[in-house]
């Protein structure tokens, strides 16, 4: 009985995976196709800005409540995103 649930796992296991990596692919194919269109890029750039900001901004509340190094982690890690942003427009700017 052991060896035959053990056998029913392993193919559940492997039929999960194969599904997941299938729906993975379609994902991945779908996004690089919408990666190629300039609207789409935009909008990640700026959903990528605001969260930076996003960050940034909610570092203040963090502060005024006595949580300093939240506040600073996520004054960082804003000041992180919006520079990668900076670097990636300047660097890796399509032609």
């Amino acid at each position: 009985m052991s060896e035959r649930f053990e056998n029913a796992m392993e193919h559940f296991g492997n039929a999960v995976e194969t599904v997941v990596e299938g729906a993975a692919t379609v994902v991945d194919k779908s996004m690089d196709f919408m990666w190629g269109f300039r609207p789409v890029r935009l909008v990640g750039r700026t959903f990528t800005f605001l969260t930076g900001a996003g960050l940034m901004a909610s570092s203040v509340p963090l502060e005024e409540k006595g949580y300093h190094k939240t506040a600073k982690a996520c004054l960082i890690g804003g000041g992180v995103v919006i520079a990668a942003q900076i670097i990636e427009i300047a660097v890796l700017r399509r032609k």
